[in-house]
């Protein structure tokens, strides 16, 4: 199995565009997809797929990172039912939910940080994983780091794309320290959402981009397609398959597996440990002390916090 992370703390680049199109793509191709929606915007669950969000008693991504939900990740997964898939291809999502937005908070609190993702993927049965980031260099970003084996990253060619870019080569240098792990390898630039003709200002800054010695590969130009396609809940391969877009993602999808067949495992996951902080067995024992030890009015002051139900004894 074969992890890739769409990676750029920049909003507004095409990341999102890019996961869904390089898993469609890949599912084209015959391979088995996992397209897992980081992001807590989630608009590759929502606006680019038209799937819905899993309902509040359902397993979800956010609970699975947090231990609050521990079974099999096929558990988690939606099949994605309007997409070309070639033989023996698949296209499934691991979908956001509301509870990402609180994630950053508990995932700071575990022992090793940055591992949880991982730990989730680690039985997934796929050839390909593409995990569609968040615009932000936080721990969920980390996680996807440290559990990838390459990354991709989009960019506008302009100025502010080359600041973001040196910007996240340094955080993903930290991470590989924090963790131990082996340097995760760039599988490419991906140029995207500028109109053609190409202007000599965006000419100049992916001139400047190709400097970091990072592969330049196939152009996303801005195509009203992209939007109709969206507008369907579809992947552009499949709504418009000879458009310029659609032709680009299958490029991009073939260099990902030229890539991914030389590139090294990520290291091996560190074992679990039982007392690893979880935020709701914590709350669960300060409101338990809280009821035994207070009989004023702060008694219940803690029962509308996500908390586990205490075993009997």
């Amino acid at each position: 199995m074969q992890i890739t992370s769409v990676v750029n703390q920049k909003g507004g680049v095409g990341k999102t565009s890019l996961s869904v199109g390089l898993a469609a793509a890949l599912a084209e191709r015959g391979r088995r997809a996992l397209l897992v929606d980081l992001d807590p915007q989630g608009h590759a669950t929502t606006e680019l797929l038209g799937l819905p969000e899993p309902p509040p008693q359902a397993p979800t991504l956010a609970k699975a990172l947090t231990k609050m939900w521990r079974g099999p990740v096929e558990e988690l997964v939606v099949s994605h039912p309007r997409s070309n898939i070639g033989r023996g291809g698949a296209f499934d999502v691991i979908p956001t939910s509301p509870g990402m937005f609180d994630l950053i908070r508990r995932l700071d609190q575990f022992r090793v940080p940055g591992w949880q993702l991982a730990r989730v993927l680690q039985f997934a049965n796929y050839d390909h994983v593409i995990i569609d980031c968040p615009p932000a260099l936080d721990v969920l970003t980390n996680n996807a780091i440290v559990a990838t084996h390459g990354i991709l990253v989009p960019v506008q060619p302009d100025r502010t794309s080359i600041r973001a870019l040196r910007l996240m080569r340094e955080q993903i240098s930290y991470v590989e320290t924090m963790v131990n792990r082996p340097p995760v390898a760039y599988h490419g630039l991906v140029p995207g959402l500028y109109r053609r003709p190409i202007s000599s200002y965006a000419l100049a800054a992916l001139n400047e981009l190709q400097g970091f010695g990072i592969p330049m590969l196939a152009h996303v130009p801005l195509g009203v397609v992209m939007n109709e396609a969206a507008a369907r809940g579809m992947p552009v391969t499949t709504f418009a398959p000879e458009t310029v877009q659609a032709v680009a993602f299958r490029h991009i999808a073939h260099a990902v597996e030229l890539a991914t067949a030389q590139q090294p495992a990520p290291p091996p996951i560190p074992a679990e440990h039982e007392d690893d902080f979880v935020f709701e067995d914590f709350i669960a024992s300060v409101s338990h002390a809280r009821d035994v030890n207070d009989n004023g009015s702060r008694r219940k002051l803690y029962d509308l916090l996500p908390k586990r139900p205490r075993p009997s004894r």
